[in-house]
């Protein structure tokens, strides 16, 4: 069963709401990397699978089939059994994307969905209703963790398969590692020739991924791509992680990749 489902495009989702953004973004980049969609129904905390995720997907397939060309649609839905990170490693998933709603559980916490995607292997992307779906301008702070040069890759891919523009965006540190990762991002994504530009960070590596939510809509860019908090500190336990500070407060879509020096298969 879990071939039926290898290297999709997977939109969390459950009854209450059609995830419209969400499937939008889901559509684009399935379409870019030559991939199907999957609706994952996702139930966290209940005691009983309700009867009406099933019925539900089966209509949204039905429904956007059609519109959607060659790319394939299907659905899973996720026994409260299931254990969320095995069921994604199973099914070889390519990428996770979560339309936050503040009506409907899970989707109305983002730090539920932090912490349920601290293991994955794959990027996941954070979505609000309305805002605009495209790939054309994407931010990319720098911070001074060895892991920041993971952004390198999905930069490239993004640039050589939506011919984005990628805007890097280094933190302003008394250290040159900042630097360093920034270099080494620009020095792989210009063996492909991809567009790119730099610009000026205010704020240091603690901050910086802050202060691109905050410019974001300023600088019309698309999507901000950040990375999840290495470890979860007491100040991030009880006042939030940077990742959840910025998602909540970024007015575009968020991309976040985890910082595990084993995990990165890019899409592509």
């Amino acid at each position: 069963m879990a071939e039926k489902f290898k290297q999709q495009i997977f939109v969390a989702a459950c009854p209450g709401f059609f995830p419209e953004t969400a499937f939008e973004m889901a559509k684009q980049l399935a379409k870019a990397y030559s991939k199907d969609i999957c609706f994952l129904g996702i139930c966290f905390g209940k005691k009983e699978l309700d009867s009406s995720y099933a019925t539900t997907f089966e209509q949204w397939v039905k429904d956007n089939q059609n519109d959607c060309g060659e790319i394939g649609i299907n659905y899973k839905v996720l026994t409260p059994s299931d254990d969320f990170t095995e069921v994604i490693e199973a099914t070889e998933a390519s990428m996770l994307i979560f339309q936050l709603n503040e009506k409907y559980a899970p989707f109305n916490k983002t730090q539920t969905l932090l912490d349920k995607c601290r293991d994955l292997r794959i990027p996941y992307f954070f979505v609000r209703e309305g805002q605009q779906i495209a790939f054309d301008r994407i931010l990319v702070p720098v911070g001074f963790l060895m892991e920041e040069r993971e952004k390198g890759p999905f930069s490239s891919s993004f640039g050589r398969f939506f011919d984005s523009e990628i805007i890097l965006m280094p933190a302003k540190d008394y250290g040159t590692k900042a630097r360093q990762n920034t270099d080494s991002i620009r020095t792989l994504i210009e063996k492909s020739n991809i567009k790119w530009q730099e610009i000026a960070a205010t704020k240091d590596s603690f901050k910086v991924e802050l202060e691109a939510a905050q410019l974001a809509p300023s600088m019309n860019v698309d999507l901000l791509m950040i990375s999840a908090s290495r470890d979860y500190g007491l100040d991030d336990i009880l006042l939030g992680p940077k990742e959840r500070k910025v998602i909540n407060r970024c007015q575009v879509p968020v991309m976040v990749i985890n910082p595990r020096g084993d995990l990165y298969a890019l899409c592509g």
